[in-house]
């Protein structure tokens, strides 16, 4: 995600730049308004990290002169305010806020919700536009998104290069759909919740790789409170590998573990932020989801229900 930060004061510039930086955004900096105008336009970011007051000037005028000068620009800001200030409530553009003094965590979950909302946009706009559907047909694959199946896996209905969804309550079609791979043609990686038995007792353990989620991550599993290094874990996997397959057999716990949106921002950053063609598919439970749950899930992978 391309990110600006309009600020006066060149710490708070640092500060948040290696926040967000640490997280993979790329990161530009503006000290006064008329330098955000130019930026805005040069580096076409997807947020805009504005504080309110940007050395003698009302920072929302960056506001004003995007709106001037770059019509249809689509202007999303995070606006950094004082504690107490009152946040102006009619101003579009303005699509979170984060008090001083913040922390940290303050910025990335501003900046995860925006993330979050902007899927759940586009899933309602999908559905503003097109009849609607009945629940669970698929989606169609972007042109060159995926690379063209092989001939034994398309008999099953499923295309390598696409992600599915298995809404059931406890991981059961998800290994069915895991046995359609042939281990020696692709990569499998597992990520399990304490399953790692029943996946050993019903396929070559040896053939992939099992990444069993903790609550405290020993002995080589993962701690299932942190979503970063998990990501890092399969960015790597799905680097090193020819064609890697990644499969969450408890999505759901993931979701109980550490919250919807983070955990649904996980899997999308790892499906948009793929250097290969892979395909991921989750098994989760689709009682406790909402249908705008579903729909963001079924935006970006298809349902695969065969038995």
């Amino acid at each position: 995600m391309k990110a600006l930060i309009v600020d006066d004061n060149v710490a708070v510039q640092e500060i948040i730049k290696d926040i967000l930086s640490d997280r993979g955004h790329i990161v530009r900096l503006a000290s006064t308004v008329d330098e955000a105008v130019e930026k805005i336009r040069s580096f076409e970011p997807d947020v805009v990290l504005l504080d309110s007051q940007v050395g003698d000037e009302d920072g929302t005028h960056v506001i004003t002169e995007v709106r001037d000068q770059m019509a249809g620009f689509d202007l999303r800001v995070i606006l950094i305010k004082a504690s107490g200030e009152i946040a102006p409530k009619d101003i579009p553009e303005i699509k979170g806020y984060v008090d001083k003094p913040f922390k940290s965590t303050d910025i990335l979950d501003a900046v995860s919700h925006l993330q979050v909302s902007e899927v759940q946009a586009e899933v309602e706009e999908s559905g503003r536009k097109k009849a609607k559907k009945k629940q669970g047909r698929t989606f169609r694959r972007k042109k060159g998104a995926v690379t063209e199946p092989l001939p034994d896996l398309s008999k099953s209905g499923i295309q390598f290069g696409i992600s599915y969804v298995v809404f059931e309550p406890e991981p059961d079609r998800i290994y069915t759909f895991m046995s359609k791979f042939d281990p020696s043609e692709y990569n499998i990686m597992v990520i399990t919740t304490g399953r790692a038995k029943a996946i050993k007792e019903r396929f070559d353990y040896k053939s992939m790789e099992i990444v069993p989620l903790t609550s405290r991550g020993r002995m080589g599993s993962e701690d299932i409170h942190s979503l970063g290094s998990l990501m890092v874990r399969i960015n790597e996997f799905v680097r090193d590998r020819e064609r890697p397959v990644i499969v969450f057999d408890a999505f759901g716990e993931i979701i109980a573990a550490d919250g919807l949106n983070p955990s649904l921002l996980m899997l999308q950053q790892l499906m948009t932020g793929a250097t290969r063609t892979c395909t991921f598919a989750v098994s989760v439970d689709m009682a406790p989801l909402t249908d705008k749950d579903r729909g963001i899930l079924l935006h970006s992978m298809e349902e695969y229900d065969r038995d």
